[in-house]
């Protein structure tokens, strides 16, 4: 009987692993014990912040994770060895970046020192000599061995139990997040137990003591060498970053970090119930189709037969999506102009209209004049937002026929506010009567739109925020390129020029100079594809330094 029941158990044992592997790929995850709200076991089911993400990440791109519960120390080192596939809660730090690999940051954190009230310990200085406590295996455990602040540090395999030791009288301080050790604190009622701070000399207020160095980037980390699955967690944080499944989870986990106080701004959008809303629901609208283009793309990726075409179309959108991201504040600084212009006139407007004095055709005429006014402004802001949504749009179109003019206004009327406000100067040499060129304008902006923002960034590298000497040449002319005749667009900055030993690598996917928090590296590499597919070229000069000059040849049709 007992060998029948065995059978029995072992039979649905293999077709609930059958059927999990038949709905997708199957992975084997873990969280540790007590690190709330990004790890939290209290009913032993793995859940919190990082627990649900990682989850939200898994459903997107089509695969299946098991969650164990276990002491950090014990699954990071199976995540090492390759007992573990992927942990959802594991901060970066370069010597582990040698063990793990990571995918970009979803959160970044500051540590801090706990203290009993009343201790004289307020900033790192206070540390050396002292008994500290800290969670085995954590960020802190490196830090404190890195500052080199006691000879014997007290570990502990939950932060719990650090700050449980910390309130009943032993020890001298706790390092930990500030976040997690003030929920700790909240959720264990150790009301004799508080963050360290300290005095700001030049204004006597209270400060929060965050420790320098104690940065803590958390991500999704995989054992060394799985880049299938890293590619797939990328994917997954960017799409629930996009559809706002992250804003949910942190809406769930976050409650007391909202701020829901009304702003000046939200007062003032009563005074202008026409405009406003019509911009609000353009921009909406602009985010929402991006955002329906994205999910169509996933599903013809999906249908697709051919992975390389599919990959390469998916890395050009991916790109084209950060790219507006990059373009947000420059074009709401833009449509912010207009607005205040006719919030303005609007007011003159009403006061005239009110006023019992002064000659009536007088006013008549000046309503004429400010109400004109009011109509080109608000032309400007529908030409911004119909210029961001041109860009957005998925690109079906087949190749047409424009002029290298037009590309480059396009795109300068997106983002020539981003670049001119880091105090860079742009300058325009095109030649008069260009012969047009037949392409995709759409793919053609988003290459001048990479330019663009890497000469930017290769400006600030090398001037400070406030030097005028920063410049960017955009120049348009005719030229012959292996013996083709070419209309030659340049873009030119005289920063800080690329290394020697970058300079073989620029076009490859995934390599950048930049951190990894600022770019992925795919810009220059998508860039260098569009122009292939055009039958045209990405060329460049350099010299570290002193400038860099990209140059995009775009042939002319046959007949010209």
């Amino acid at each position: 009987m007992i060998r029948k029941t065995s059978i029995v158990i072992l039979i649905i044992f293999v077709l609930s692993f059958s059927v999990a592997y038949a709905d997708g790929e199957f992975y084997k995850s873990a969280t540790e014990y007590d690190y709330p709200p990004f790890s939290v076991t209290d009913e032993g089911v793995a859940d919190g912040f990082s627990v649900d993400l990682l989850k939200a990440v898994a459903a997107e791109v089509g695969i299946n994770i098991s969650f164990k519960i276990d002491d950090w120390a014990i699954i990071k080192q199976e995540l090492a060895d390759g007992e573990l596939d992927v942990l959802p809660l594991v901060g970066y730090t370069e010597e582990r970046d040698e063990v793990y690999d990571f995918t970009a940051p979803y959160i970044i954190m500051h540590g801090n020192i706990f203290i009993r009230k009343g201790s004289p310990i307020s900033t790192e200085d206070d540390l050396y000599g002292k008994q500290i406590v800290v969670m085995r295996g954590d960020n802190a455990q490196e830090y404190a061995e890195l500052m080199n602040f006691t000879d014997t540090l007290i570990l502990t395999d939950t932060y719990a139990e650090a700050f449980e030791l910390l309130a009943s009288g032993q020890y001298d301080a706790v390092l930990a997040q500030n976040l997690v050790g003030q929920l700790i604190i909240d959720d264990l009622g150790l009301d004799n137990l508080e963050p360290a701070t300290s005095i700001n000399e030049e204004n006597q207020t209270v400060l929060r003591t965050n420790l320098k160095g104690f940065e803590h980037k958390l991500c999704f980390a995989v054992k060394e060498g799985d880049k299938e699955l890293l590619a797939k967690l990328n994917e997954g944080l960017a799409i629930v970053s996009a559809n706002g499944t992250y804003d949910e989870l942190y809406k769930k986990w976050f409650p007391f970090l909202l701020d829901t106080t009304p702003t000046i701004w939200e007062a003032l959008q009563s005074m202008l119930v026409v405009i406003i809303p019509v911009v609000i629901v353009l921009l909406v609208f602009a985010v929402l189709y991006t955002r329906r283009q994205v999910n169509i793309k996933k599903r013809e990726l999906e249908a697709s037969n051919d992975a390389i075409l599919s990959m390469e179309a998916h890395l050009i959108n991916k790109q084209k999506l950060e790219s507006i991201g990059v373009l947000a504040s420059g074009v709401a600084h833009e449509i912010n102009n207009p607005i205040n212009g006719i919030m303005n006139y609007g007011q003159i407007i009403n006061d005239l209209a009110a006023s019992q004095d002064g000659n009536l055709n007088e006013s008549r005429e000046n309503i004429e004049i400010y109400s004109k006014e009011i109509i080109q402004e608000t032309k400007r802001v529908s030409t911004i937002v119909s210029n961001l949504l041109t860009f957005s749009r998925t690109d079906k179109s087949l190749s047409s026929k424009t002029d290298a003019e037009t590309l480059i206004e396009g795109v300068l009327s997106l983002c020539s506010v981003l670049i001119k406000r880091n105090s860079i100067s742009i300058e325009l040499d095109i030649e008069k009567d260009l012969p047009q060129v037949k392409c995709r304008s759409q793919q053609i902006q988003q290459v001048l739109l990479n330019l663009l923002t890497n000469a930017k960034d290769a400006l600030i590298i090398k001037y400070p925020i406030d030097d005028y000497n920063k410049k960017i040449l955009i120049s348009a002319h005719q030229h012959v390129a292996a013996e083709k005749k070419v209309v030659r667009i340049t873009v030119e900055d005289n920063g800080s020029g690329i290394p020697i030993e970058a300079q073989k690598h620029i076009f490859e996917p995934f390599f950048t100079t930049k951190n990894r928090s600022d770019g992925t590296g795919l810009g220059l590499a998508i860039s260098y594809s569009i122009m292939k597919d055009h039958g045209g070229f990405l060329s460049f000069e350099t010299e570290e330094g002193q400038y860099t000059k990209f140059h995009i040849d775009l042939p002319l049709p046959q007949d010209e």
